[in-house]
């Protein structure tokens, strides 16, 4: 049976995963560690997950190979976003917030350069967060990265839940049944909430880099 988180499961098992992956013993677990819980500052039963990570720009020529960008969409440099002509390392907001419509867990982030402007998405697709082959097919607009047989985006632009500030997120639609077919030979006390919140991690990792 699919899990479908309430707001009260949400929450509790996100404490529970930050509380269980304090400790580094492991490059798998560095990867799920480093998030603490955040509250709305007031409104209750709005909290999410949030870590910040250090990214690196991914060589152009490597990054190239797997971006299709739509020619039609003018890309406007107004001085405001960050040059992924800049060496200097970049900050990552990333967020594990709860999906309204689809109650399961949904990652949101933000991309910073070091002058504190945000990546424009094609910048973004330059950086380390995510893996090599996710990509590979898609069309990337200002906006959006599509596959031509998805029916909903696989990265789109959209406001924080919680904290109503711009970022990119990856469409929830089908993480249910991906969660589900990784635990669907696990043991009985995979059905748990922390497990399957782990196992979409597992699903998550697969399309960036967790570091």
């Amino acid at each position: 049976m699919t899990v479908m988180f309430t707001r009260q499961q949400f929450d509790e098992t996100c404490r529970e995963f930050i509380h269980a992956h304090q400790s580094i013993s492991s490059a798998y677990e560095a990867r799920l560690s480093g998030w603490s819980w955040k509250e709305h500052h007031t409104l209750p039963g709005f909290g999410y997950m949030h870590r910040i990570v250090t990214l690196n720009w991914r060589h152009p020529a490597s990054a190239d190979t797997f971006l299709e960008i739509d020619d039609s969409l003018d890309v406007v440099d107004d001085g405001t976003t960050a040059s992924h002509d800049s060496p200097d390392s970049l900050t990552c907001h990333q967020y594990v917030v709860l999906s309204a419509t689809f109650r399961v867990p949904a990652f949101y982030f933000s991309i910073h350069g070091s002058s504190g402007s945000p990546l424009q998405l094609t910048d973004i697709m330059q950086t380390s967060l995510l893996r090599e082959d996710v990509c590979e097919g898609t069309i990337t607009t200002t906006f959006a990265v599509s596959h031509p047989a998805m029916n909903f985006p696989l990265l789109s632009q959209g406001e924080h839940p919680t904290l109503g500030t711009p970022c990119w997120y990856f469409h929830p639609c089908e993480t249910a049944s991906a969660v589900e077919e990784i635990l669907k030979e696990s043991k009985e006390n995979s059905r748990r909430p922390l497990n399957w919140m782990e196992a979409w991690f597992v699903v998550l990792s697969t399309a960036v880099d967790m570091q």
